[in-house]
């Protein structure tokens, strides 16, 4: 009798606490990841450690646990730019390694369009092969003169989700920035939160969102619905955490250097949750999770075997730099460095006589910072790309013309570094060798042979048959000159 009321007297207790665990929602997330192995040597990221901490969670929380990535994956990376199997690798190991790491469910970032000509059918085969859910609330499909769903399996992507564990329902919807492709119908991301947020609200004990936005947007999204829980983020590359009154924003850091993990305390009643982020730093502290780790080593081999067909020795290393290089986005768009610099001035060297050597710092894809020891590996992934590289002979007004709309493209990808090359603010003019550019002369310029084609942002006129181009040398094949990363590691090695 004894032992019968001292298990009524616990039952409360028992049930107490096994409601408190179902009403607590952990969300592991991670945002812009395109490197599926760890970085700096080792010592930073890595999809299997990451695949460890998704396990850890779930052994502590296994039916209340949620594995979300923010969007941008798919491009750009090293491995993506190599070929397997006949085919370009575009994404494909980074799918095979999410999968295996149980990420579960995703939203797109701009560079999930990257692939240009070949993007509808690039992003189609990684949907169909991808084991995770995708969510967007302003994008669909443009097909002619209609616009569908994106699919997966002949099924439409959900514009938001609702998760029940049974105890509480969390709403999640998804937004994207908006992309300039041809084959996608964007929508204003504000619209389409009112729309899902509204249509959550009232279903679910409370609302989160996934994006892929601008900080800036974030912010917005928050103050115009104060009444969202937490916006799990991506874009910015550094992590970030704010409230903007009840609302919390979070970013981790790009390539899983930072994991942040958000406990949601839900309480039904008042359809409100406290909320607990974590920002986990994901180092050799942290092991690898062995399936995951085995997908990793299998797509570093394959990479190895191409590198090696492509004549580079992904482990040598080429140089020891003093100061960090800054790759990031939003410095290689912006602003001159250490980095651009050296790369422009290994441009200029390979073809002597030249007054001058420019390039696109879109071309700059590794958004890093990279420390001392730099390999061969380091310079294919901060030039994944590659190219040839030309000397063209142009017109003074032309090359004016150009560096006119690099200096305008600040932020975007046709921001142009050059070296022997300075603009003066003050007079607002442009020095070549330290004497004023002469608009009725002509200059050889050395330049990545994207930049001729007349796609880069802001330069469609930069093509062989402008008028202000009087001559071209491009080198053979065989010639090293004809892929920048060659060029930029013989420079390196002098």
């Amino acid at each position: 009798m004894k032992k019968i009321t001292l298990l009524l007297a616990w039952l409360p207790l028992v049930l107490f606490t096994a409601c408190r665990s179902g009403r607590t929602i952990t969300f592991l997330h991670i945002n812009d990841v395109y490197e599926i192995a760890p970085l700096d040597h080792g010592k930073a990221g890595g999809m299997a450690r990451v695949a460890h901490i998704n396990q850890e969670l779930r052994r502590k929380n296994p039916e209340s646990t949620y594995f979300v990535h923010a969007g941008d994956f798919l491009s750009p990376s090293v491995i993506g730019t190599l070929r397997h199997e006949g085919d370009r690798i575009r994404g494909r190991q980074m799918v095979e390694v999410m999968n295996s790491a149980g990420v579960e469910y995703v939203t797109f970032g701009n560079h999930e369009f990257d692939y240009d000509e070949e993007a509808p059918t690039v992003l189609s085969k990684r949907i169909e092969e991808s084991r995770f859910r995708w969510i967007i609330a302003n994008m669909q499909l443009r097909q002619q003169d209609k616009t569908v769903p994106f699919s997966k399996d002949g099924a439409a992507f959900p514009t938001s989700v609702i998760l029940d564990n049974g105890q509480v329902r969390v709403g999640m919807f998804a937004l994207c920035l908006p992309v300039q492709k041809d084959f996608v119908e964007v929508t204003d991301p504000f619209e389409a939160a009112r729309r899902e947020y509204e249509d959550l609200k009232n279903r679910c004990d409370v609302v989160v969102a996934l994006t892929h936005l601008e900080m800036a947007d974030d912010r917005r999204l928050a103050e115009q619905f104060p009444g969202l829980t937490l916006i799990m983020g991506g874009h910015d590359h550094d992590h970030i955490r704010e409230r903007i009154g009840p609302v919390t924003i979070a970013k981790a850091d790009a390539n899983a250097k930072t994991v942040y993990i958000h406990r949601l305390r839900v309480n039904p009643r008042r359809k409100s949750a406290r909320v607990k982020s974590r920002l986990k730093t994901i180092n050799e502290l942290v092991p690898e999770e062995p399936r995951t780790a085995a997908v990793v080593a299998k797509w570093q081999q394959i990479a190895a075997e191409s590198f090696r067909e492509l004549g580079f020795a992904p482990d040598e290393v080429v140089y020891t730099t003093p100061v960090p290089w800054d790759g990031r986005e939003a410095t290689v768009r912006t602003e001159h460095s250490v980095l651009t610099s050296t790369i422009a001035s290994s441009m200029y060297e390979a073809f002597p006589g030249s007054d001058l050597a420019l390039f696109n710092g879109g071309s700059v894809r590794v958004d890093d910072v990279l420390q001392e020891d730099i390999s061969q590996y380091d310079i294919v992934r901060i030039l994944p790309f590659g190219g040839g590289i030309s000397q063209v002979t142009m017109t003074g007004d032309l090359l004016q013309k150009v560096l006119e709309a690099g200096r305008l493209s600040r932020g975007k990808g046709g921001f142009l570094h050059h070296h022997n090359a300075r603009y003066d603010p003050p007079t607002g003019t442009w020095q070549v060798a330290d004497a004023p550019l002469d608009l009725q002369g002509t200059y050889k310029v050395v330049l990545p042979d994207f930049l001729m084609t007349g796609k880069e942002f802001g330069m469609s006129f930069l093509l062989p048959t402008h008028p202000g181009v009087k001559a071209v040398v491009t080198p053979a094949r065989e010639d090293p000159r004809s892929d920048i990363r060659k060029v930029f590691i013989s420079h390196l090695k002098k």
